[in-house]
């Protein structure tokens, strides 16, 4: 049985190498999926050859240089030899499924997505008209000629149809992301946190809520409010510091280098980073909105706390001045992590669904 990967609109191992996501990609999906089908074919989005890769997977380029918009509607059309010889397809993200909705079209091939967050609501935080427009447009036609769906958190999965919908969160590989076996104790606390630099990630509430603790802030990620959020930084005191890029097999040291992890984000979907933090038994905190909500047993094996950078700052101060309730978290997180958010038990059940589809 082949498999036909579509990346997101615009993707390629080229531009997931930008974020250090390349690595992650290859090296727990790609293995999974190469050993469970026949031939996988991942789409591109840029003429790119790709090494390293298993025998049986086929990197397909985008050998014109068509603009991604372009490209994605006719991918299926160029690519016909390839596209005939997939049995189901697994696409990346609402708006990586035009591809997928022409292959449907036209040659009958069923395919699967995931539903990672609320991609309306994600464009209404960062202001993108346009994008929210789109994505209400899309999110229709994508969910009539999809076969199954693959919902990031509860809160999407009751909102598609019941006979399409698959809960299937975030994993983590907890032989990976793991507490280092000796963790050097840092003279000032180090506030850790992960994300795109956008206003979803609420990274500006977030070093209004350090001001006058005292600890260093640091964030990993990339987005178009990096200088915006040092000069907060700068003007209020707070000690930050911004790493543009992590590979992401490198990230289990950056977490075992902080005190406490913070998401604070005004929306999430199944949030990978936290996890990550959890798994390698750091005390967390986020905000109690969809998504985090779903994953944290506030008191248990994290903190909850709003949007606003009292609330916040109250529960860094909390945290931080109190190192039974650190432990306790940090052991709960993990535990929670191994038993609920299994990486490799969640791609199995993917691969369960991929191989069950209707052409089969």
């Amino acid at each position: 049985m082949s498999l036909g990967i579509f990346l997101a609109s615009g993707d390629s191992f080229k531009n997931m190498a930008k974020s250090g996501q390349d690595e992650l990609f290859k090296k727990f999906y790609l293995s999974f999926f190469a050993k469970n089908f026949t031939r996988v074919y991942i789409f591109s989005y840029a003429n790119e050859k790709v090494n390293g890769l298993p025998k049986n997977i086929v990197v397909v380029p985008n050998k014109y240089n068509l603009h991604r918009y372009i490209y994605g509607f006719l991918m299926p059309l160029l690519n016909i030899k390839a596209v005939k010889n997939c049995d189901v397809m697994r696409v990346y993200h609402l708006f990586g499924t035009p591809p997928a909705i022409v292959a449907k079209f036209f040659f009958g091939k069923p395919f699967i997505f995931n539903y990672a967050y609320d991609y309306k609501k994600f464009a209404q935080i960062e202001g993108k008209f346009f994008q929210t427009i789109l994505f209400t447009l899309l999110e229709s036609v994508a969910i009539l000629f999809s076969w199954k769906i693959f919902a990031a958190n509860k809160a999407i999965f009751k909102k598609l149809p019941r006979n399409k919908a698959v809960y299937l969160p975030n994993g983590v590989d907890t032989n990976f992301f793991k507490p280092a076996k000796s963790k050097k104790r840092n003279e000032i606390p180090v506030i850790l946190s992960v994300g795109r630099l956008e206003n979803q990630k609420n990274f500006e509430i977030l070093i209004m809520a350090m001001k006058g603790v005292n600890a260093k802030l640091l964030i990993v990620g990339q987005g178009s409010q990096k200088e915006k959020l040092e000069k907060l930084a700068k003007e209020n005191n707070v000690d930050l510091k911004i790493v543009n890029k992590v590979e992401n097999t490198k990230m289990p040291q950056i977490y075992n280098q902080a005190d406490v992890f913070v998401l604070p984000s005004l929306a999430e979907g199944s949030p990978k980073v936290l996890l990550e933090a959890m798994a390698c038994g750091l005390p967390v905190i986020g905000s109690q909105v969809i998504g985090i909500g779903e994953v944290i047993n506030n008191g248990v094996d994290g903190l909850f706390c709003n949007t606003d950078s009292k609330s916040i700052s109250s529960s860094i101060y909390r945290l931080l001045s109190n190192s039974k309730l650190r432990g306790k978290l940090a052991t709960n997180a993990r535990d929670t992590v191994f038993r609920e958010y299994d990486l490799a038990n969640f791609i199995q059940k993917e691969i369960k669904v991929l191989k069950n589809n209707k052409n089969q």
